[in-house]
């Protein structure tokens, strides 16, 4: 080899080697930008899939139609993302959720759940449910279903339904909740085996029939909150009507015509959105619309009776058909603490007297309950007469059915309440390693919204 081929040569080598040592010391690239809001929930509502996968996600193929049969299976709706490890920091895991809880909300999916995978780490929040037991559902999901994420997905999937439910021991009970899943023993399998084939269609007619009663269920709870509503509608319309000659009789000077024409527009949009209600979550809307017209309508009344303009408040804890508070009022539930809830002059005069308000009571199951006490079905009915004030609700319903199952969304602004942690949940932050990540202390409140590793090679 000639002189200058054999520099030339040693000149390339030394140029590799420096090139090689650049991309040694070069950082790792970083893990891809979570995808924003619009674009998780574009893509759970276009395919009408709940299962929003991230290209670099560990989900097989076989794990991606799993989860979803879970998810699709659920009683309750749950909507997950499953994204590449480290896509979501832990100082991000707090604001991108509440983003994610608000933007489902807005597309009227507020009486739902979603849970975030980010490799093999598991966060969830809740409509429905508070976020406190959402936080530890999430770990127990995690930590009881190591290495199997189908088996944790199946696992939060029955919790979630049970704290919705109200079952407090099924939803952050000890042990797995996964039920069977594909790693059953061959004894087990040939057991089935033979249930299967000694019970024929038995199997097959059971789960008809219990999938035939839960739609029963389903369409009764809904039926019993259209006539809650349906009543309320009713019950505005005849104020409507009673105040309709002494506005008259006001005449066009009373400064009373843009709240009276509000108050007529808002009773015909309750009727058109009463009218178009398919699921216990769209009355929603109705009672949201109720609240503004029943405020509109008090506005009315005033100037009839030449009184001061009342203050946008809350409806009547009580019973919102009374109409938007006059003041707070010290009250306790049976067996509860007292708090302050929003009240009528009427109800506020009673209950400082001593007497018992005039109470909003619905049926459930035969018998007459205060709104609040009458199961989730009724959470959107509050909802739509209570989430627009702030934390009014998380402070009046404290102790009551409804308000052991609060969720994150819907009362006075998703994210409310997350910052007080979770000192008990526990969970393993530590990528595949132990330890527990202190309740979220540190970490921009990640451990609020659980953070339960599941670790395992999936």
């Amino acid at each position: 080899m000639t002189q200058p081929a054999r520099r030339a040569g040693t000149a390339l080598a030394a140029l590799l080697a420096g090139l090689f040592a650049l991309l040694a010391m070069a950082p790792a690239a970083s893990a891809a930008a979570p995808p924003d809001a619009a674009t998780v929930i574009a893509s759970w509502q276009n395919t009408r899939d709940k299962l929003y996968v991230m290209s670099g996600a560990s989900l097989t193929s076989a794990q991606q139609s799993e989860v979803r049969t879970a998810l699709a299976d659920s009683k309750h709706p749950i909507y997950l993302a499953a994204f590449p490890d480290g896509t979501l920091p832990n100082d991000q895991v707090k604001s991108y959720m509440t983003t994610l809880g608000q933007a489902l909300q807005a597309e009227g999916r507020g009486a739902a759940s979603l849970a975030v995978i980010d490799g093999q780490t598991l966060f969830a929040t809740s409509g429905m449910v508070n976020q406190r037991t959402m936080a530890q559902i999430a770990n127990l999901s995690a930590t009881g279903n190591t290495g199997d994420v189908v088996n944790v997905v199946k696992d939060f999937v029955n919790r979630t339904n049970a704290a919705v439910n109200g079952d407090r021991k099924g939803a952050l009970g000890s042990g797995s909740k996964a039920g069977t899943s594909g790693g059953v023993s061959s004894g087990v399998t040939i057991a089935l085996l033979v249930l299967l084939l000694v019970g024929g269609g038995g199997l097959f007619l059971y789960s008809r029939k219990k999938r035939q009663q839960r739609e029963a269920r389903e369409a009764a709870e809904l039926a019993a909150v259209k006539q809650t509503v349906e009543e309320d509608v009713t019950k505005f319309g005849e104020e409507i009507t009673a105040l309709d000659t002494d506005v008259k009789m006001l005449g066009e000077g009373g400064g009373h015509l843009n709240e009276w024409q509000e108050a007529l527009d808002s009773y015909e949009k309750a009727k058109v959105e009463l009218a178009a209600v398919k699921r216990p979550d769209d009355v929603r809307g109705v009672t949201s619309t109720l609240q503004d017209g029943r405020y509109a309508l008090a506005v009315v009344k005033a100037r009839v009776n030449q009184q001061p303009i009342p203050e946008r408040r809350a409806p009547c804890f009580f019973n919102p058909q009374h109409g938007p508070s006059v003041r707070d009022v010290r009250w306790a539930p049976a067996g509860g603490a007292v708090r302050d809830v929003p009240a009528c002059a009427a109800d506020a005069q009673a209950v400082e007297s001593g007497f018992d308000p005039q109470m909003r009571e619905v049926m459930v199951n035969g018998q007459r309950r205060p709104y609040y006490d009458a199961g989730p079905a009724y959470q959107p009915y509050a909802y739509g007469y209570y989430g627009g004030f702030g934390d009014v609700m998380s402070i009046m319903l404290v102790g009551t059915m409804m308000g052991s199952m609060m969720g994150g969304w819907g009362m006075g602004g998703y994210g409310m309440g997350y910052e007080q942690g979770m000192a008990d949940a526990g969970g393993d932050m530590g990528g595949m390693g132990g330890g527990d990540w202190g309740g979220g202390g540190d970490g921009g409140g990640f451990g609020d919204f659980g953070g339960g590793d599941f670790g395992g090679d999936w």
